[in-house]
């Protein structure tokens, strides 16, 4: 079988692999790995390197078309929810909705995979779920999404304006 992922040399030259199996297919075959069996270790500077082909790409992003990322937000001296007690949650707010599953990213941040785009509608129009303690809060889905980068968009806060008129 051939890999569709090939490894690249830093001069950019395509590196043939030892044993023509993927990291993925030695791992998913044994618990009983030797490194003679994984390919190459390639660097460009100070990562290693793996090139995915067009058509990996392509099917990849085919694939997020149904999910969604959210972001929780917890109050104050909440506890933090963990990624089993978060599923457990909406597990129980969302009885219909079958074949679905939930990725930490980090900050807050959560990635939504969904068995279809009919079932990430009925979730994203939604917008925000009150899980007791958090507000979950629903967005696109975007490639390249980094939780580092993200800036502080929302914000809970109490407003009490002193001497104004009941009517307003």
């Amino acid at each position: 079988m051939v890999c569709p992922w090939s490894l690249l040399s830093p001069s950019g030259t395509v590196v043939p692999e030892n044993s023509g199996k993927t990291f993925a297919q030695v791992v998913a075959a044994s618990c009983d790995i030797q490194l003679n069996q994984l390919p190459p270790k390639v660097f460009i500077g100070d990562t290693v390197s793996i090139k995915i082909s067009q058509k990996e790409y392509e099917a990849g992003l085919e694939e997020c078309k149904s999910n969604l990322h959210g972001r929780l937000t917890l109050q104050k001296g909440d506890p933090p929810l963990t990624t089993k007690t978060l599923k457990h949650k909406l597990d129980g707010l969302w009885p219909n909705l079958k074949n679905w599953s939930v990725i930490p990213l980090g900050k807050g941040y959560f990635e939504f995979k969904f068995h279809s785009i009919e079932d990430m509608r009925k979730i994203w129009a939604m917008r925000v779920i009150n899980l007791k303690p958090g507000i979950l809060r629903f967005f696109c889905w975007s490639k390249d999404f980094n939780p580092q980068s993200q800036v502080q968009v929302h914000a809970q806060l109490w407003v009490r304006l002193m001497h104004f008129p009941q009517e307003y």
